[in-house]
């Protein structure tokens, strides 16, 4: 819920949102689902977590993508999660690698920017 009534005077604004949902993933690689594309002018800077409750040796290894460039190194396998921080956040997806199921994998991120 939001809070009313703390304005300023400032000339600018700030935005901080969460977004949170779950997805089944299959092995989709090469090709990443994209979950969120920024549509705006603004920078955008967040966290975002990837959590895989897939069931081990069944589900896929999940890894990041951001701006349509793997993370390196962020690679979350059933039953683990993970998290990172950065800036400049044009758009977010996830790549299933290997198992021979889906996965659920809940997908959660913060935007911070100012306009």
């Amino acid at each position: 819920m939001a809070i009313l009534g703390g304005c300023s005077n400032e000339q600018t604004g700030f935005v901080n949102d969460a977004v949170c949902f779950t997805v089944d993933l299959g092995a989709t690689a090469p090709d990443a689902v994209v979950v969120w594309t920024d549509g705006t002018p603004f920078v955008i800077n967040g966290t975002i977590m990837v959590e895989n409750n897939g069931i081990a040796a069944v589900a896929p290894t999940v890894s990041l993508q951001v701006n349509d460039a793997a993370v390196p190194g962020f690679t979350v396998p059933p039953g683990e999660s993970r998290s990172i921080t950065l800036n400049d956040i044009n758009s977010i997806g996830i790549i299933g690698t290997g198992g021979t199921s889906t996965g659920n994998i809940v997908v959660s991120f913060s935007l911070n920017y100012q306009y």
